[in-house]
Parts: C-alpha cells; structure tokens; sequence
C-alpha cells in the first residue's frame, strides 16, 4: 500500500545571474570598472551560486527533497534563452517547487508553483504579480518560516496522494449523516482526493475468502496482550480482525490508502450482525498507522481527520458532539458506565465528543501507543471497540477539533481543553469532555449554521493557527470557533 505520508515535496533551488555586456553604471548599477566586467559577474556570480545553493541544501528541512541547484543566466535584455529555460523543463516531472534567488523572467511560463526566501521587497512584488496571473506563489522572510511553507506543502501532496475506498450503500449520503458532501467528484477536482466507490456487501464475500487463521489469531493476540483490559471474547475479536483484514485487501486491489463506510445502512443489513463484527476497530488500526479513516461514510470528517493527521502526524479521534448541560451528571444522566478521568459534572457548560474509534497513538504515530482497553460495542458481547483514557498519559490536554463543510470548501476548527473522559460499556465509548476557548453553544450554532454537520475530528494540541496556513496553501476557507 501507498502511504499518503510518505510523500516529499521535490523543492528545486534556482539561482539567476544577470551578466550585463559590458561595464556601465547607472541608475540601478554601480561599481568598480573591474566589478562592472561581465567576466568578473559571470566569475562572482557562479561563486555566489555554490554558496548559496549549499545554504539552501543545509537549511531547508521537513518532508522534502532538495534538488541539485541550477544556475540560471541572463543579460540586461531580461530576455531568458530556451536553452537556459531547457535546464528547468528537464526537471518539470518531479519538480514540486522552484525557490529562486531573484526574478527568472519567464519562469512563470514553466507553470510549476514558486518562492522566493528573501526580506527584500523583491518577493512581494513577485508573488503578487504570479498570484495574480493565477501561479501558486509563496515568500518566506527566512529559513523557519520556509520550512512551515514546506511543511504544509507537505500536507497538500499527501493529499493530493490520498485514495479513499468507500464501501457505501449507493445513497446519494448517508442516512445517519445528512450533511456529508454527497459530491466526492468535486473533491478529485480541487485537492485531486481519488476514490473507488463499492457495496459495503462486497467486503463480507472478502472476508470469506480469508481463511488464515493463524494471521488473525496473532493479530488478535498482539492486541489483547497490549491492552491493559479486554473484554472481548478471542472468537469476536478475530471476526473483528478478519473484517479489518478484508478492508486492507480491498483498499490493495484498489490501490486505495484512506477508508469509509456507512454505519446505520450496514446494521440494517444484518451482516455485522450476521458476522459479527462491526466497523470500529478497523477505523482505530487504520488511523494508527497513518491511514485516514472515518465513520458512517461521513466525508466532512474524513476530510478533518485526513487534514489533521497530516498536519499533526498523530492519530486522530472523531465523534458526535454533544452538550453536556451545567451539573449534569455523566453516571446517572448521561448513561455513561464509568467515569475515568475528572468528575462526574462540570460547574459550566462543555462539548462531548463520543465515538467508538479512538487511536492509540494520538500523541504522535511514530510515538508509542497510549494505554488502551478493549470493549465491546454490542451488549451481547461482539464488536470490538478500543477505549483510550484520553484526559491522562498525555503531553498536553489542549485539543483542536473540525470539520468540513459539505462541499469541501471551508472547514471550521474550535481549540479547547480537555476536562474530563468516560467510558460506556457498550455503544460508542469513549466520550472526551472539552471546555472550549469560545461559547460551546454558540460552536453548535455554528455547525448547523454553516452547513458543517455534526461529526467532528480531535487533535491533541492547539493548531488553529496551522490550519489557517493550511488553507491558504491548500485553497479552503477557516473558520475559527472562539
């Protein structure tokens, strides 16, 4: 399978050298007659090239590729020769991004995106004349601010590198979801997500074709011996893991690196029931590994926890957002079965976020797992759940949350704290209590005013300010919640 996020962004330096035909001064040159030659440009000109091609090698850092540098000459004519211009359409295949040292007349023409790292006036003239002719352009004051650019250009090609298989129920949306974006063409068309559509019913004739035991058997023993609690009997557990087994060997045959899939349409169809099995863990090991994941073909919260796994390379959490009234008891009104982390009600008004498809390695995917059980969805005991104690063994309790809008356009984020986590020994569990930075019933006004919808992804750490950038590279609109 391809990883959307082992992608690198191809950055390819070109440094320009104006040589003038001869030695003049002027309104816009001055110097020696021996600094005026163009021997002595061409010399100094191509030395400036080697140092300045080894900074950008040396301090360009995050997911990318620094290209050998290119050198780029040119007279007073400001005239680029094609063959100079010949060096660059060599590169266009694997070329993500051109960073000039100074203007390349022409280059704009090459059609690939350009920045410019560079304090001087000259990038604010640049990127507001490329952006206006419709060229994707960025300037950067120095190194730090570049590498966030790079960083988020990062995301932009994960993306763009993202194939979703979605096991559907052929609705135009799914029932339990009115809101998700019923167009994923559209989605091909602006951020070039692909997608393969099939029956939810196809991938239970997948799972009868998985016959090895063993496999599920170790998959299955791996994840009970690395629970601190399981009360899933084994024989549920590795149904579970064979559906789970038979997503993967679908999103292969597809070439597919993303997932979803309806949730109230497949139980009416009674296979889960049948298998016994439900989506849940699926979604929890996808989503551990990289591979975004959501619930009931929600494509609005796909998108959020595609672009926030990318952008915080951690595992992401989705759930039902709820309000959760002033002294209201968790226990005893709102059936949860155990509280596990701060008290049973809160002296102020918070956000619920409650679903059944926690990861494991929500402070960071390369991190360590945080410590887990697992449970079961049905009350007759089958459907395996995991449940992560999400207010403790943590970096940091600030959490961000999101969701798209239904056309893919906007995306709505809120920061807030986590202040409390419960578990329901069946149903979706866990449930994370979130005092946010702004008023949470005005943030639930907010979801419905806007055409967002109600499921919404959660992120440990505050990244607001991220996403804005994001948005503006990746051409989405945000709304901040505070």
């Amino acid at each position: 399978m391809k990883y959307p996020m082992d992608v690198k962004v191809n950055i390819c330096p070109v440094f320009s050298n104006m040589v003038h035909t001869d030695a003049w001064e002027g309104p816009c040159r001055v110097g020696t007659d021996e600094e005026l030659q163009p021997a002595y440009e061409m010399r100094t000109g191509r030395e400036m090239y080697k140092l300045w091609g080894a900074r950008m090698k040396e301090n360009i850092k995050g997911h990318c590729n620094v290209m050998d540098p290119v050198y780029v000459e040119f007279d007073e004519s400001f005239v680029v020769k094609d063959s100079e211009f010949d060096k660059l359409r060599a590169l266009l295949p694997e070329v993500d991004l051109f960073v000039i040292s100074y203007r390349i007349p022409g280059i704009e023409d090459l059609g690939k995106p350009i920045a410019m790292i560079n304090r001087s006036p000259t990038p604010i003239d640049l990127v507001g004349l490329y952006r206006d002719e419709g060229l994707e352009a960025y300037m950067a004051h120095d190194f730090p601010e570049f590498n966030e650019l790079v960083h988020m250009l990062w995301v932009k090609k994960a993306v763009a590198n993202t194939k979703i298989l979605i096991l559907s129920s052929s609705n135009e949306f799914p029932v339990s979801v009115n809101t998700s974006n019923p167009n994923a063409y559209g989605l091909t068309r602006k951020y070039g997500i692909r997608n393969t559509r099939m029956p939810f019913r196809d991938v239970f004739g997948v799972m009868d074709t998985i016959t090895d035991t063993e496999e599920i058997r170790a998959i299955a023993e791996k994840l009970t011996g690395g629970a601190t609690v399981s009360h899933v009997k084994m024989e549920y557990l590795m149904q579970d893991v064979k559906y789970y087994l038979a997503v993967r060997k679908m999103m292969e045959r597809f070439d597919c690196n993303a997932f979803t899939t309806p949730c109230k349409e497949l139980c009416a169809s009674q296979f889960p029931y049948k298998n016994k099995c439900t989506p849940c863990l699926t979604h929890s090991l996808l989503k551990d590994q990289g591979i975004p994941s959501a619930c009931e073909e929600d494509l609005n919260v796909w998108m959020a926890i595609m672009v926030l796994m990318y952008l915080t390379e951690q595992s992401v959490h989705m759930g039902n957002p709820m309000l959760i009234f002033k002294d209201e008891s968790l226990t005893k009104k709102i059936g949860m079965s155990r509280v596990v982390y701060g008290p049973d009600s809160f002296d102020e008004e918070v956000l619920e976020i409650r679903h059944a498809v926690p990861g494991t390695r929500m402070q960071g995917l390369k991190n360590d797992p945080m410590p887990y059980e697992l449970g079961s969805f049905t009350h007759a005991g089958w459907g395996t759940k995991v449940q992560v104690n999400m207010g403790e063994n943590t970096a940091t309790r600030r959490v961000t949350i999101g969701r798209f809008d239904r056309h893919g356009k906007k995306m709505i984020v809120a920061a807030g704290e986590v202040v409390g986590c419960a578990f329901k020994d069946d149903e979706c569990s866990p449930a994370v209590y979130i005092k946010l930075d702004g008023d949470p019933r005005e943030f639930r006004h907010a979801l419905a005013d806007g055409c967002f919808g109600h499921h919404l992804a959660m992120v440990y750490g505050d990244h607001t300010r991220a996403v804005q950038k994001l948005g503006k590279v990746m051409g989405f609109d945000v709304i901040v919640h505070k």
